[in-house]
């Protein structure tokens, strides 16, 4: 602050100076002729000095206004040279810069002064630093000395120098800054500004990132690519490499922001150096932008709603993936499948054949195996739908491990319910049934397995994949509803085989497990059946009595955490009693689960040909 104060004093003085200089040329001070006379060496700098700066003898009063200012001490050598250069006279020549420093070097010298000290001082007077930097050089040279010395008068310095004046490399930084980022030359006042900014230690690189975010820049419609190059030429000291502007052009098309391109850039050892040739602060880069905090994932969403949308996301919406995901990882599907569900998806992967081989590229990097393709396209033509397909592929570990590739934990433990029971139904499907317990079910996102006979699984296909895409189990219950304790091994695999492939034929999955007719199973049944044997620990008999209140009665008044209930779904009165049921059984605080479900949340390995009758734990 105080310079600052020594700067304006000293200008006031200069402008005093000058004021009286215009006086002395316009005759309002009079002196005495015989100073003219008094010839020494004084007046001979007087006259040599007018002469070189403004190619004329001085005027009598001229004459006596220096020689006085100059005898009593009031002026020196360089002050009076400063003085001239500010005058009226001295501007209406208008001399170049180039001749400008070339009088003042053979005023304050004698000599020519050398190229590489012109082409410096000619940057600095471009990049807004005034004469006087030069005349305050100059004045501290022997050369000027010895110049002084001839006429025997006192050199001095030009002092009290402003901020621009005090370090003319960091003013022509400054300068390189206005004339790449805002297309002009700074004031005066700016470049002292901006010098005294950063020479008080104000962050270089932060800086940089407000200017790109002005309006005065950004109205300017410049690229940023321009940008980029631009950033390059002033903070680096040097143009970018083409291996630079590649890794910065890469970044980008992978979803970083510029923010993110700046902060590489002032991470490079040669904006450190630049800096440290300045005198001034590099700082850091503030990535601000969820979308910079992770440049995988940031560069896998980017990847993924390009190739589901065919266009690139907009920074705020990758910034708003980028957050729900940081904040809940687990939300990552449901962010792919909004991604999925937008009309531009649905019109770019039309066919199912796009879509699924799309899905696996982005998500793993790869083609899958051929015959995951097939199942989920048998799957996706008959009616299954994407979000259930979708459901499976990122249920699958693989998707966990490649998230975790990205820094995400994709991983859900579910939440154990208090108490949970699987509904099951045999000898199914059948239309009129089969769609009513759905119906029941649905409102509540409850789940139930349905034992079906392979010989109904065509006819009634339309219960099968409802039932799938709702997360409900399809498993075996033989072909024909034979029972396989009264038949060969050979015939056990054959029923139950033949009803897995076509099963497979219409959901694209085989079934998990099966429960033999009647519950009958022995050695034969256990060796050849090639899947868990499900039983059941509430029998309703519902086949038996067709009383829907006997089978309301059956479930609520005996079930346990851990049951599994035996229904069908091929009488009117089962689908009545399960319409109370459900809402009853939910109401009671039990989570209604396929058998799957059931051994996972009970942390069953459930084994090929071995019983289970629940899973009470």
């Amino acid at each position: 602050m105080s310079s600052h104060k020594h700067g304006i004093f000293g200008y006031i003085i200069r402008t005093i100076g000058v004021i009286l200089t215009v006086s002395v040329l316009a005759g309002t001070c009079l002196v005495p002729s015989r100073v003219r006379a008094q010839k020494d060496l004084t007046v001979d700098f007087i006259e040599y000095t007018f002469q070189t700066l403004l190619g004329k003898e001085p005027e009598g009063e001229q004459y006596g206004f220096w020689y006085r200012n100059i005898k009593d001490g009031n002026t020196t050598a360089a002050g009076m040279i400063e003085m001239l250069t500010e005058s009226e006279e001295f501007v209406e020549k208008e001399y170049s810069p180039e001749q400008t420093l070339a009088l003042l070097t053979k005023t304050m010298t004698g000599k020519e002064l050398a190229e590489a000290e012109k082409e410096r001082y000619l940057s600095y007077m471009e990049s807004g630093v005034s004469l006087r930097r030069f005349i305050s050089d100059v004045s501290k040279t022997p050369d000027f000395a010895s110049v002084c010395a001839q006429y025997n008068i006192n050199p001095g310095s030009v002092e009290d120098l402003e901020p621009r004046d005090l370090n003319p490399e960091l003013a022509v930084f400054i300068g390189e800054i206005f004339t790449e980022m805002y297309g002009r030359t700074p004031s005066a006042k700016e470049s002292n500004v901006w010098t005294q900014y950063f020479r008080e230690g104000k962050q270089v690189a932060p800086t940089f990132q407000q200017i790109v975010v002005s309006s005065d820049y950004s109205s300017r419609g410049v690229s940023d690519d321009q940008t980029i190059t631009s950033l390059c030429h002033l903070m680096l000291g040097r143009d970018a490499t083409s291996e630079e502007m590649g890794k910065y052009h890469e970044v980008m098309e992978n979803g970083m922001s510029l923010d993110y391109v700046e902060q590489m850039i002032a991470s490079d050892p040669s904006f450190h150096s630049r800096c440290a040739e300045l005198g001034i602060v590099p700082g850091e880069v503030a990535l601000t932008q969820p979308r910079d905090t992770n440049y995988e994932m940031t560069s896998f969403l980017n990847r993924l709603y390009s190739r589901l949308s065919g266009k690139a996301p907009a920074g705020e919406e990758l910034n708003d993936f980028v957050l729900r995901i940081s904040e809940y990882p687990s939300s990552l599907r449901s962010v792919i499948w909004d991604m999925l569900s937008t009309p531009e998806s649905r019109e770019i992967l039309a066919a199912d054949d796009d879509f699924l081989n799309t899905v696996f590229e982005v998500f793993y990097g790869y083609q899958p195996e051929q015959e995951k393709i097939t199942s989920y396209k048998i799957a996706l033509s008959h009616g299954v739908t994407r979000e259930r397909v979708l459901t499976s592929i990122l249920n699958d570990p693989a998707f966990d491990a490649k998230m975790s590739e990205y820094g995400l934990d994709t991983h859900v433990e579910k939440e154990v319910p208090k108490k949970i029971v699987a509904l099951t139904f045999d000898d199914g499907p059948y239309t009129d049934v089969t769609m009513r317990i759905l119906d029941a079910l649905e409102p509540y996102g409850a789940h139930a397995t349905f034992f079906v006979t392979g010989d109904r699984v065509v006819r009634y296909k339309d219960c099968i994949i409802r039932a799938t895409n709702m997360g409900c189990e399809v498993g075996n219950h033989t072909w024909n509803h034979t029972t396989l304790t009264k038949i060969s091994g050979d015939a056990v695999h054959k029923q139950i085989w033949d009803t897995c492939d076509i099963i497979y034929s219409i959901t694209g999955t085989y079934p998990k497990v099966m429960r033999p007719v009647g519950g009958s199973y022995n050695t034969t049944v256990s060796e050849n059946v090639g899947l868990p044997m499900i039983l059941w620990s509430i029998d309703t008999n519902d086949w038996k009595y067709r009383d829907s209140q006997h089978v309301i009665d059956e479930v609520l008044n005996n079930v346990r955490d851990g049951d599994i209930i035996l229904m069908h779904d091929l009488y009117e009165t089962t689908a009545t009693a399960v319409e109370t049921i459900v809402p009853a059984l939910i109401d009671s605080g039990y989570t209604l689960v396929t058998i799957s479900e059931l051994a996972e949340y009970k942390k069953v390995q459930m084994e090929n040909g071995k019983p289970y009758f629940s899973m009470r734990g």
